[in-house]
This record gives structure tokens, C-alpha cells and sequence, in this order.
């Protein structure tokens, strides 16, 4: 990151402090035209607050110098078997959405970084579980790592969607990705952005007579479409990674998955597991 140095100085970089960021985030996310924000920015009042920008394209400007979120890579997934159309999976980087997700300012207090205990009272004899993090599992996980490092577990969900039932019936499967770090009640609600979008995994179409056989075949190829996303996060949890955490400490991150949020006929459909993968 090429402005890591003045972050560190700076939390709200390029802006000058959160009330900027405020202003920033209400006008960026608005309808307003251009001409509307230099008309808003021109005010008296607003002439008075210590802003970064006075005009729209001053804002347009440190608006772009804000870190994008992952890119998307497209991959042609070869099949042994004869399908009606090639399949292209699309997917980001593993590791990028995990460090989307762990360096954002806006989690920096709604995060625990080591496995904690929680009691109703001093004497310690009920044991409260809130988060993942207060659980035994983190806990069995950090001792089995190095010391030093930091548990940043991960969290996927996926399920089958129908777009359109009228009009060809568009189906999508889309792969999630989030953090037990992140509280849990902060996760849970959709304008948090705490789920990204990590990949959509190919619908194929088996040309096979059997549909016992397609369904096979759709299972092995999802399976290996899950190794070709989280190939990354394999290597980081076996090697670790190093990233800064949201006012810019680095950490050395290790990543094991540690729940898949699925229904209940997909859970059957992860569950199969078979030597080839398509």
C-alpha cells in the first residue's frame, strides 16, 4: 500500500478525521449530481466545517485514492466429460477479501484478535459463549499454531439462487467469505458488508443420459472449483501470512475454515467425496 505511511499517521487517509469521512460516505452515496455537491460544499456553514475537498472533484479524487476492493479472475475449468457449454469459474483472491476484511477501519472495535473466557461472576463457575472466540475451539487452535501468531478463522457460505424463474431461469452460486473474528451481531447484519463476495461457481450442464451420473459429475467439479479458490488460504494456514490489522500493527495471520454455513441438500452435496475431481 503506498500510503501505508501516512495511514499510520492518519486512520481516515486521504480524509482528515471521521467527521470528513461522514460527509464523504453521505455525498458519495447519495443521488446528488455533481453540480448538487458544489452547490452543498459551497455553503456557509459548510465552508466552516475543517473538510478535505471543496469541490466534487476534489472529493472524486480522494475518493479514488481508497483501497478497491479484490479484483475478479476468470478461469476456463477443463472437464473430462462432454458439457453444453465450457465452464468459466469466477472467483477473487482469497487472501485479498481475508485482508479486505481484517485491515477495515470500521471493524477496528467490533474485532477480537485472541480466544477470550467469559463468566457471569468473578468466582468463574458459568461460563458465558457469545462469540467464536469464547468457545474451546480457538483456544485447541492456538496452542496447535506457533506462538505469535494470530487466529483470523474463516467463515464460507454458499447457496444455489434462482435469478429469474420467467425469463430462462438464470440460476447463480454464489461463495461468500467472512471472519469469526468479527462479532457476531456486526456480522450478522447485511448493511456491516461483512460477507464478500468470493467467487461464483459454475451451474455446468452434463450431457450425460444418467442423471444420477450428472449430479455426480456437478459435485466432483464444484469440489475442485473450491480447491482452485481457497488454494490460497490452504498455503496461509500452513505457512501463515503476514497483514496489518485495521491502525496498521502487522500480524503474522493464520486461516483455518472453521464453519460453512450451507442448507441442508447442499451440506449432502459437500459432504461427497470421491478421488477424481471431475
Amino acid at each position: 500500500d503506498i500510503y501505508a505511511s501516512w495511514c499510520q499517521q492518519n486512520l481516515y487517509y486521504p480524509f482528515a478525521s471521521l467527521g470528513d469521512w461522514e460527509i464523504t460516505n453521505f455525498l458519495l452515496t447519495s443521488r446528488l449530481s455533481m453540480r448538487a455537491i458544489d452547490k452543498f460544499l459551497s455553503l456557509h456553514l459548510t465552508n466552516s466545517l475543517p473538510l478535505s475537498f471543496s469541490t466534487a472533484k476534489e472529493l472524486r479524487s480522494h475518493a479514488e485514492m481508497l483501497p478497491s476492493r479484490p479484483h475478479w479472475n476468470a478461469q476456463v475449468v477443463p472437464t473430462t466429460h462432454p458439457m453444453k457449454s465450457p465452464v468459466t469459474l469466477y472467483y477473487c483472491d482469497s487472501l485479498d477479501c481475508v485482508e479486505s476484511l481484517f485491515n477495515h477501519p470500521l471493524f477496528m472495535q467490533m474485532m477480537d484478535y485472541s480466544p477470550f473466557c467469559l463468566f457471569t461472576t468473578t468466582k468463574c463457575i458459568v461460563r458465558v459463549f457469545t462469540e467464536w472466540m469464547s468457545s474451546d475451539s480457538p483456544w485447541d487452535l492456538q496452542l496447535k499454531f506457533p506462538k505469535g501468531s494470530t487466529l483470523c478463522s474463516v467463515i464460507l457460505s454458499s447457496d444455489k439462487t434462482h435469478i429469474t424463474n420467467m425469463c430462462g431461469g438464470k440460476v447463480a452460486h454464489p461463495l461468500l467469505i467472512s471472519l469469526t473474528n468479527i462479532h457476531m451481531d456486526i456480522r450478522n447484519k447485511g448493511s456491516s458488508h461483512a460477507f464478500l463476495l468470493l467467487a461464483l461457481m459454475p451451474i455446468p450442464a452434463f450431457t450425460h443420459p444418467a442423471t444420477q451420473i450428472c449430479s455426480v459429475l456437478e459435485a466432483c467439479l464444484f469440489h475442485h472449483c473450491l480447491d482452485i479458490v481457497l488454494e490460497p488460504l490452504k498455503q496461509a494456514t500452513c505457512f501463515g501470512r503476514m497483514m496489518s490489522d485495521p491502525i496498521g500493527n502487522l500480524c503474522k495471520l493464520l486461516h483455518p475454515l472453521v464453519s460453512y454455513i450451507v442448507d441442508t441438500p447442499e451440506a449432502c452435496w459437500h459432504a461427497y467425496k470421491d478421488t477424481p475431481h471431475r
